[in-house]
C-alpha cells in the first residue's frame, strides 16, 4: 500500500506573487498538488490561497 506525506503551502491574494513558481519548484522535488481552497478574513474578504499537495513516502 501506498503512504503519502502532505503540506500546506499558503499565498497571499489577490496576486499570489510567487505561486506558479513555488509550485514548480515543489513539482520538481516529487509533490503533487492535490487541491487549492481560498481562506477569508472577516475584515477584508479574501485573504489567501491554501495548496495542499502530497508525495510518496519512500519505503
Amino acid at each position: 500500500m501506498k503512504k503519502f506525506e502532505y503540506i500546506t503551502e499558503r499565498f497571499s491574494t489577490p496576486a499570489c506573487t510567487g505561486m506558479q513558481e513555488k509550485l514548480n519548484k515543489l513539482g520538481k522535488e516529487g509533490w503533487e498538488l492535490v487541491s487549492v481552497c481560498p481562506t477569508n478574513s472577516y475584515d477584508s474578504g479574501l485573504a489567501e490561497i491554501a495548496a495542499f499537495l502530497k508525495r510518496e513516502i519512500e519505503k
